[in-house]
This record gives C-alpha cells, sequence and structure tokens, in this order.
C-alpha cells in the first residue's frame, strides 16, 4: 500500500480550514441515495425501505476517506407524509464525522401523475479530530497540539418533485454554519452550507430496455461547482449497467442486479482523471436496497428511484 504522508496532510488541514475540501461525503450511486441530501424524498416509494452504502475512496493512499451509510424511510398511509432516519460515518484520517438524521416530508398530489414534497430534516452531527496522533516532521505544530471534538445541532430543508417517469429536487441538508473552535477562541473549522439540485429520468426503450440518466449538481461558497453524472441501462428489470463522470474528477461504472422482487444489490467503481490518479487505486463502492412489503401489498412495477 502506498503512504503519502504528504498529500494526506495537505488534505486533512484542506478539511479543517475554510479552503476548498471535500467536507460533505458524496457516493457514486448517488442515485440511490437522495435521501442523505433531500428531505423531500422521504416516503416517496409508498412503501419501506432500507437502504445501506459503503464507500470507500481512493484505494491505496493512507487515511484516505471512508464512509458507512444506513437509512430507512416509509409513508405514512393516509396522511400524504413521510418519514425518515439515516446514519453516516465517514472518516478522513484523524478526522471523523457521524451524523444522525431524522427527515419529515409533506406531499401534495398535483395530479393523477405527479407529485411534490417538501422536506425538512433535523439531524446531530458528532465531529472528532484525533490530531495528537500524527507523526509530524514539527512536533510542536501549534495546529495539532490537541484532539478537538464537537457535537452540533443542524436542519435541512428540501423540494422533491417526481412521476412514474423523472424527478427532479432542490434542497440543502445542513443549513447552519457550524464553526468547531481548537480551544476557548481560535477557529478550528467552519462546515460550509451546501445546495443540492438533482434530476433523472426513466426512458422505455422497448419492452426490455430502458435507460436513465441522472445528474446530481453541488454548489458551496468558495468552491468549484461540483458536477455528476450518470447513465444506467435496464435489462428486463433486472441487470443494470451503468458509466458515470464527476466534473474534472473521476470516470467509472456501475453493475446492478435486482436479486428478487424486494432486494437489490450494486457495486460502482471508478477512478480519478487528475493527478491524484497517480496516487490511488479508485474508489470502490457497494449498496444494498429492501423494500419490505406488508399485509396485501404488491410491487405493481420496479422503482428506479
Amino acid at each position: 500500500m502506498k503512504t503519502i504522508k504528504l498529500l494526506c496532510t495537505i488534505l486533512f488541514i484542506g478539511y479543517l480550514s475554510n479552503s476548498y475540501c471535500q467536507q460533505e461525503v458524496q457516493f457514486t450511486h448517488y442515485m440511490y441515495n437522495t435521501l442523505s441530501v433531500n428531505p423531500g424524498y422521504a416516503g416517496s416509494k409508498n412503501l419501506l425501505n432500507v437502504s445501506s452504502l459503503l464507500r470507500q475512496q481512493w484505494i491505496g493512499i493512507d487515511g484516505a476517506p471512508m464512509t458507512q451509510n444506513i437509512y430507512l424511510h416509509s409513508p405514512i398511509p393516509t396522511k400524504n407524509m413521510g418519514v425518515g432516519l439515516s446514519f453516516v460515518n465517514d472518516r478522513v484520517g484523524p478526522i471523523g464525522q457521524t451524523s444522525i438524521a431524522a427527515d419529515y416530508s409533506y406531499t401534495i398530489n398535483i395530479n393523477s401523475q405527479s407529485k411534490l414534497s417538501i422536506g425538512i430534516k433535523s439531524m446531530v452531527n458528532f465531529i472528532q479530530a484525533n490530531l495528537k496522533g500524527l507523526k509530524l516532521d514539527q512536533q510542536n505544530d501549534p495546529s495539532f497540539s490537541s484532539n478537538t471534538s464537537k457535537v452540533t445541532p443542524n436542519v435541512g430543508l428540501g423540494i422533491y418533485y417526481h412521476t412514474d417517469k423523472w424527478y427532479a429536487g432542490i434542497s440543502t441538508p445542513k443549513l447552519l454554519e457550524s464553526e468547531i473552535n481548537a480551544g476557548s477562541t481560535s477557529t478550528f473549522s467552519k462546515l460550509n452550507r451546501h445546495y443540492y439540485i438533482i434530476g433523472g429520468y426513466v426512458a422505455s426503450l422497448n419492452q426490455d430496455w430502458k435507460l436513465k440518466p441522472a445528474f446530481l449538481v453541488k454548489l458551496t461558497q468558495n468552491a468549484p461547482v461540483s458536477i455528476d453524472m450518470s447513465l444506467e441501462t435496464y435489462f428486463k428489470n433486472k441487470i443494470s449497467l451503468g458509466i458515470m463522470h464527476r466534473w474534472e474528477d473521476s470516470f467509472g461504472f456501475l453493475v446492478g442486479y435486482q436479486l428478487s422482487n424486494q432486494l437489490r444489490a450494486g457495486v460502482s467503481f471508478d477512478q480519478t482523471i487528475s493527478r491524484l490518479s497517480n496516487y490511488n487505486n479508485g474508489t470502490f463502492e457497494m449498496f444494498l436496497s429492501y423494500d419490505f412489503l406488508f399485509s396485501n401489498d404488491k410491487i405493481i412495477s420496479p422503482r428506479y428511484f
């Protein structure tokens, strides 16, 4: 395994400062992880769904980002409401962040084919930086002289519009820009507010094949716009194959399989195209999604989002 101490040190300092950095977790399977960025998605599948994602980013670099995410959401029958609960654990070197979030959505039926949901997210973030254990060239560097931990509450908002064929949404999952202080006065880090714009469409090519383009745009202050794009094909509602591109960052591919009417699994692999590609072996991700059926519930047709 390659050990790139300088690269990791730069990454950690960037995470802890107000400069451009990866403060929010990102997923190649973003199209199956909508609840994490938009609370309006809660309950939109019209059944209880539990999903989990595991991401190992930049394989081969010590201390590279690793993320685990599990969430569930369900509609509240006859109330036009939905609820969700999610747990995210993210680690970048000595920096750990764990988030627990609860989501609520209210759905307005525009017509028989389309729905508009307005959601609110409430969460608690547990952030811990174990800096004293780092091996430094200058052991007395005051920037790494103590460990820091903080619990920060937050709240988010989202609007999600969908039909059976397409969806679109806009959201900001963390409205509050919390500061994390080292000691009693100096600013250690600031969590910047992020805005997300999402969309996707499912087109039937024939009886066996379907095509689904999707995108995610992330905006935050003092950072370039991040754009994720993907294109998936579905064969007989069982096998899916896809490609993805994160603008000026990476290319990758996705494979999914519908193991049963209720269980779906998928994996992805993407490779950075920046100079960082010389120091890592790509990013691996996998997900599982399970739909619970109760009493006489039936899945009339599969949901692609």
